[in-house]
């Protein structure tokens, strides 16, 4: 009979904007980072899982810089992993350009503090957009861990998009923190992973059961596989214990080239985790200063300034990115979802009023630059690549506009 494999994946959940502001959960990523970096000295093989987001790094150096050192150590070192996203937001309201700025963003992010992960996380996703194997594979993304919306129970399964894309899929129907806090209670830590692995191998095709070491906003990291080398005694001979990463996980059980179903399309079933469909009409006011916020920023505002720059206006690409970065803090699932407290999205609504004004103010500045040499009069500027004709407002008035595509 062969021995079960415990793999077990060290990690947290960092909902930065939920039941607290991050104004609060960021003055607690320091003390996580001095717990992981005592633990790193113990056991120079630990790692961490940073919820696949850059954003806790970005919100720690912004009221800790002198952090920057020891928080590339711990990534250069192979044992902090962060990204491959800049955040986590939700998938069904955010719309794909500004998805592909989250892994853009992820990417550049991980590159600057010398990190790289290429596997997805959307453990605590509200439900899936059928595009998501092919934005992932677009930056070489070819696993993806997820827990609410899949139709069916199985562990493993190949996910496609419409276009084609697929991605392997590791299903969490077991949750994402099913072993969190099992040194903290050491007379019932053996007892706890038995179950575990008894309650999940039925479910599971080969003897091989992740496990899930983390907890949201977790703070408190520990090194289960450490304790259990040192009570190796206690553990039952037919269970062999062992750390991974995501990616490395996924890759075992890729290269057993397993026979799984195949679902195509999104993943919105909440059969076996809940994906809230009631967050997709909570503080309707958000969602809309979000959309158009979005579209001027993506639509209008980075279009005209590409225009403007052939009229000899430099083009501001790092007010755009900050713009960027602040549309998508607000992105986040419990945030853009309108289940946070109030002062989340009293705060949401201050941020996107700066950014809709500034926005604004930037649309202004390349028009005078593109219509600087013009005649007196009214004239459409296009940033649509196709041509259009039809009726459009502006402020107070209703022009007939024809054009030939962008210009």
């Amino acid at each position: 009979m062969d021995r079960t494999t415990a793999h077990i994946i060290n990690h947290t959940h960092w909902d930065r904007e939920w039941f607290l502001t991050s104004v609060y959960t960021s003055q607690w990523i320091a003390g996580l980072i001095d717990k992981l970096s005592d633990l790193v000295e113990q056991n120079p093989e630990f790692h961490f899982f940073l919820d696949g987001q850059t954003l806790v790094i970005e919100d720690l150096l912004q009221i800790h810089p002198d952090y920057l050192s020891k928080v590339e150590r711990l990534i250069r070192g192979g044992n902090l992993l962060i990204g491959p996203y800049y955040c986590q937001p939700d998938w069904r309201m955010t719309g794909g350009e500004e998805l592909l700025r989250n892994l853009l963003l992820g990417w550049k992010d991980m590159k600057k503090h010398g990190g790289g992960v290429d596997s997805g996380w959307l453990v605590d996703t509200f439900g899936h957009i059928s595009q998501s194997p092919q934005l992932h594979n677009l930056f070489g993304i070819d696993s993806v861990y997820i827990w609410r919306g899949a139709p069916q129970m199985d562990p493993y399964f190949k996910w496609h998009s419409p276009s084609g894309n697929s991605i392997f899929t590791i299903n969490l129907f077991g949750g994402y923190r099913n072993l969190y806090g099992v040194t903290h209670v050491p007379e019932i830590a053996v007892a706890r992973l038995q179950s575990e692995l008894d309650k999940l191998a039925l479910y599971y095709p080969t003897p091989n059961i992740p496990l899930f070491d983390g907890y949201d906003l977790e703070d408190n990291p520990e090194d289960p596989v450490l304790f259990y080398n040192k009570r190796c005694h206690e553990v039952p001979a037919e269970i062999k214990i062992q750390e991974e990463t995501p990616a490395s996980f996924a890759q075992i059980i890729q290269y057993r080239d397993l026979d799984m179903p195949a679902i195509t399309g999104e993943l919105f079933s909440g059969k076996f985790g809940a994906v809230f469909p009631g967050t997709l009409s909570s503080r309707i006011y958000l969602k809309r200063m979000a959309r158009d916020c979005e579209h001027l920023l993506y639509q209008v505002c980075e279009p005209l300034a590409v225009l403007a720059r052939q009229r000899g206006r430099q083009y501001p690409d790092e007010l755009f990115e900050v713009w960027g970065r602040t549309l998508l803090q607000n992105a986040v699932h419990d945030c853009i979802c309108g289940v946070s407290i109030d002062q989340v999205h009293e705060k949401m609504e201050f941020s996107y009023r700066q950014v809709f004004e500034a926005l604004r103010d930037d649309i202004q500045k390349s028009l005078d630059f593109i219509l600087d040499e013009f005649r007196e009069g009214t004239y459409a500027v296009s940033t649509n690549t196709y041509p259009y004709e039809g009726w459009l407002a502006a402020s107070s008035k209703l022009y007939h506009v024809r054009t030939g595509g962008i210009g």
